[in-house]
């Protein structure tokens, strides 16, 4: 292991090469044993093979001083979901955490933001800083899911569905939204926050069946994309023998980038002042998809993390989540 002089050292060569986040200079080293060529050589080889260039970093967004907000060609892009757990529990900065998640959404235009852990004092930020989206969201007790549809490219089709999970402690839910994208893509948009903690596995495994119940009973034309905080174990999916046929994890069919694995980080994220030694590190966010038929089958063409930059006022993350932004290619549309 380096010294601590030394990770800061390569932690900073790292980032004056690539241009990324601190965060994202030391995931790679410490995959790399803190080899400085390695980790720039699986860097730029990851970033090439996702993005057709060695220019781009993969795991970054725009920070608030930068110039016009980037939005994916639509050549190349034709769907683009964020799902976030935003924290809103942790009061530390709140509205300031909030207003920077929001310049992201502003930054990076997501089609759909699926937004965990919304609180009442949030909810009219979300509402009135992202004016080109419509804010849709369920039962507004303690804590809540919402989602963003931007309004120039996602029509609902139908009224928003919310299942309430019965045995939840946690006031947990399912918000369900039929839409259209772009005038011709049918999907169901759809997300969650399944409970919380390790004793509560057996509601936790519950609630997922009836997500997964959900998206397997959609409509088969439609392409289901399901984003939430799942708070998952792979040992939990693995107990009710995986996701059902049809069903993807959007971050395995990108190819299981390392970069992009754990959600919940807290050797990396420090919001949360975890107390024990053992710094854990989990994929808790996570996006499912079922494939459509015809026009509106979509292909998962990348999958990165968000958020990785501290805020510069009070150099701490928007949350204590990393967010998951997955891009979808319009099948019928690839060219080969």
């Amino acid at each position: 292991m380096a010294e601590s002089d030394d990770i800061t050292d390569l932690v900073e060569q790292f980032m004056t090469v690539t241009g990324v986040e601190d965060t994202v200079a030391m995931c790679y080293l410490q995959q790399s044993d803190w080899d400085l060529q390695s980790a720039m050589g699986n860097f730029f080889d990851s970033s090439g093979s996702r993005h057709g260039s060695k220019k781009n970093p993969i795991s970054i967004t725009d920070s608030l001083d930068e110039g016009p907000s980037r939005e994916p060609e639509p050549t190349n892009f034709n769907f683009t979901v964020l799902s976030w757990n935003v924290d809103g529990l942790d009061g530390r900065n709140i509205l300031e955490r909030t207003r920077h998640i929001c310049h992201i959404i502003n930054s990076r235009k997501p089609d759909v933001a699926f937004l965990q852990e919304v609180i009442r004092d949030t909810l009219p930020v979300y509402q009135s800083k992202c004016p080109g989206y419509t804010c849709k969201y369920g039962p507004t007790h303690a804590y809540f899911n919402i989602m963003l549809l931007k309004n120039s490219t996602v029509k609902p089709t139908s009224e928003l569905q919310c299942i309430h999970f019965q045995s939840t402690q946690m006031g947990r839910h399912l918000l369900c939204q039929p839409a259209q994208i772009k005038s011709k893509i049918e999907v169901v948009l759809m997300t969650s926050h399944l409970e919380s903690t390790t004793k509560c596995k057996a509601e936790r495994i519950r609630q997922l069946q009836t997500v997964l119940t959900s998206i397997t009973e959609q409509p088969e034309q439609a392409t289901v994309v399901f984003g939430g905080d799942t708070n998952l174990r792979d040992s939990e999916l693995k107990s009710i023998g995986g996701l059902p046929d049809g069903v993807m994890d959007a971050w395995e069919m990108c190819g299981r980038p390392k970069e992009a694995e754990f959600t919940w980080d807290t050797q990396f994220n420090d919001n949360l002042q975890w107390p024990y030694a053992r710094k854990p590190r989990l994929r808790f966010d996570r996006f499912f998809v079922r494939d459509g038929q015809g026009e509106n089958r979509l292909t998962q063409n990348c999958f990165e993390l968000v958020g990785l930059e501290r805020l510069p006022s009070c150099q701490r993350f928007a949350s204590d989540h990393w967010g998951i932004w997955c891009e979808f290619r319009h099948k019928a549309n690839r060219k080969f």
